[in-house]
């Protein structure tokens, strides 16, 4: 990797392509749109510094998730402790897409919406990494520090709930949560391109 011999040129290649993936996900993880910015910065920054540690055989993007989400992780102890209480969060803007439908963009920003006001931030994470980012599992599972039938299971848990919340028809039925879920697979839900 020509970034690992210290090439600047394809590290901001890198950062180029993984910069809006890895704001959506530590979005999920963030108090405010600012702090989330912070976050990319900040792991983009500790990725240049360890970049000797990433090893060819691990995908870029799992690497530097598993970066990211440790980043956050230790921002929010921080936080906790300095704040000692919940602060409010910010409402995050929809990125634009100028070639997609308007009602599909409100849709996948409804979707989303929802998601991260009734889910945890860790099935939101598992969400956005499967759905959005398109990661296999074992991948989702290593950026979440967690087994392969761990990730399963937070996946289906993740979906019934917001089944539950997007068709309350349907509430309890897991099969048709985790179809619902699973059709918008190829199609981010953000309405921004990955």
């Amino acid at each position: 990797m020509q970034a690992q011999a210290g090439s600047r040129a394809a590290f901001s290649e890198l950062v180029e392509r993984y910069e809006a993936p890895l704001f959506h996900f530590l979005a999920l993880r963030a108090n405010s749109r600012s702090e989330a910015e912070e976050l990319v910065q900040e792991t983009f920054l500790r990725a240049w510094l360890k970049i000797d540690r990433y090893r060819s055989e691990w995908r870029f993007s799992t690497w530097l998730f598993t970066l990211g989400r440790r980043i956050a992780a230790s921002e929010r102890r921080r936080t906790r402790v300095r704040a000692n209480g919940a602060s409010e969060l910010d409402e995050l803007p929809v990125m634009s897409d100028p070639s997609g439908g308007l009602v599909a963009r409100e849709d996948r920003a409804q979707i989303w919406s929802i998601a991260e006001r009734h889910l945890s931030s860790e099935q939101c994470s598992a969400l956005w990494l499967r759905y959005a980012e398109d990661l296999p599992l074992d991948e989702i599972a290593s950026v979440l520090g967690k087994s392969a039938v761990g990730v399963r299971v937070l996946l289906f848990r993740a979906r019934s709930k917001l089944a539950q919340h997007l068709d309350p028809a349907h509430e309890g039925d897991s099969r048709n949560a985790t179809r619902g879920v699973a059709g918008a697979r190829r199609e981010p839900l953000t309405g921004e391109s990955t």
